[in-house]
């Protein structure tokens, strides 16, 4: 995704849908967290603190190492995701496949960029799909969230309904 498409789409926490110059749609979302860059870093990328928030990622931490995602429960798009370490910018920017992870420093905290281009498969519509990654990305940003704040966050929490949600850049 170009940071020129990024940056003319509105993001809030709970996301925001565009369009690539060539019909893709990407979700997006921005954090605000009071934590540093580098402690956010750690919990993207170290296997331990991945573990308390995301447990089902292997990653290996270098440009062109690749990464497994196996989403749990009843996930509705791909249940197992795999690629490569596109780009791997310690303590800024990781992005994996079409997941992108970016942090900048805010005052005593950090910005969370996170970006994810979809891909449509299946008999569901193109706004079901989009809702149901929307919720999932939510959920697991909530659970990171949690993780840094030393918060427990039951993995077993339901999913936001996006399709109730006023999300920019969506039909």
């Amino acid at each position: 995704m170009s940071t020129e498409q990024a940056e003319n789409t509105a993001v809030s926490k709970f996301g925001a849908v565009g369009k690539l110059d060539d019909g893709r749609t990407f979700v997006q979302f921005e954090r605000h967290l009071a934590h540093s860059v580098e402690k956010v870093w750690l919990a993207i990328t170290d296997p331990e603190q991945l573990a308390r928030w995301f447990p089902g990622i292997e990653l290996e931490r270098e440009q062109g190492g690749s990464f497994n995602i196996w989403f749990g429960g009843e996930c509705e798009g791909p249940a197992h995701v795999s690629g490569t370490v596109t780009e791997f910018d310690p303590p800024r920017l990781l992005q994996c496949g079409s997941m992108r992870w970016e942090l900048t420093s805010a005052g005593s905290g950090c910005v969370l960029r996170f970006s994810d281009i979809l891909h449509f498969e299946g008999p569901r519509s193109e706004a079901e799909l989009t809702n149901s990654v929307l919720g999932g990305w939510h959920h697991y940003l909530d659970r990171l969230e949690g993780a840094l704040d030393g918060v427990y966050v039951d993995p077993e929490q339901p999913e936001v309904d996006y399709s109730k949600v006023e999300v920019s850049g969506r039909d």
